[in-house]
């Protein structure tokens, strides 16, 4: 009897320690997508969206591509993203150390710039794509368009760096109380916790990092998979802020 009470109250210990564990290093928590987080971020702060952005790049290969193979390539993902084909213009550049196609389109309130190049290197030649999304007035579709982006990267079997960013608006100057509160809104979202920031007269940015979202760069030796910005502009008499994963890959 005593040794099945003691084996009783040893299950409990390990549950309880399994329990905690997972509460406070985020042991099978279900992580929330880089967009979804941005999504839930932006909305907390209550500030108008002006503008929601994906950027992408990776190498394809590590040789030349012909002229034939960047079109191949264009048309590939002109038949993923899907853009209004009345909008579309490419540039070529062709020299002895470049070979290259850039394209711009457009879509609704989406516009769309993509490049693919190979580059002549000491070692050789490399190419490269490289893609842009900016959605007016909406951060929602986010999700959407970096479905668009995974499956061309998925289709090559590449792994890009992908950086997603949110910009809003609000109308006149914020205080710096007003704007670290936001900011602070942000974070607690999704249970983010600064890591490192800068903050002045001029512009509050912040570092964090959230164990609710599903990567993360190193800076400083530590993980850091959020950053958030706030600045007024005397321009046109609004305060910014923008909020980024895993960093703000945008001016500000």
């Amino acid at each position: 009897m005593r040794n099945r009470y003691m084996a009783m109250l040893f299950i409990v210990f390990i549950v309880c320690i399994a329990l905690i564990a997972s509460s406070r290093y985020g042991i099978g928590r279900k992580q929330a997508s880089i967009e979804d987080s941005l999504i839930k971020s932006i909305e907390s702060t209550e500030a108008q969206v002006l503008e929601s952005t994906l950027s992408s790049w990776s190498r394809i290969n590590n040789s030349f591509m012909t002229e034939e193979q960047l079109t191949a390539e264009m048309n590939l993902l002109l038949g993923i993203i899907k853009p209004d084909k009345q909008t579309v213009h490419i540039v070529e550049e062709v020299n002895d150390s470049i070979n290259k196609q850039t394209l711009n389109a457009s879509m609704d309130n989406k516009h769309y710039n993509l490049s693919v190049e190979s580059i002549k290197t000491e070692k050789g030649w490399e190419s490269y794509v490289i893609i842009d999304v900016s959605i007016d007035n909406n951060s929602l579709e986010l999700v959407s368009e970096r479905q668009k982006l995974e499956q061309y990267f998925e289709l090559k079997s590449i792994h890009p760096k992908i950086s997603s960013c949110v910009i809003g608006v609000y109308d006149g100057r914020l205080t710096e109380a007003d704007m670290r509160s936001k900011i602070a809104d942000a974070m607690t979202s999704v249970k983010a916790k600064e890591v490192e920031g800068l903050q002045n007269n001029e512009i509050q940015s912040i570092s964090a990092f959230s164990g609710n979202i599903n990567n993360f760069v190193l800076s400083n030796n530590k993980k850091v998979n959020m950053q958030i910005a706030m600045r007024y502009s005397t321009y046109d008499d609004k305060t910014y802020i923008w909020i980024g994963s895993p960093l703000i890959h945008v001016e500000y």
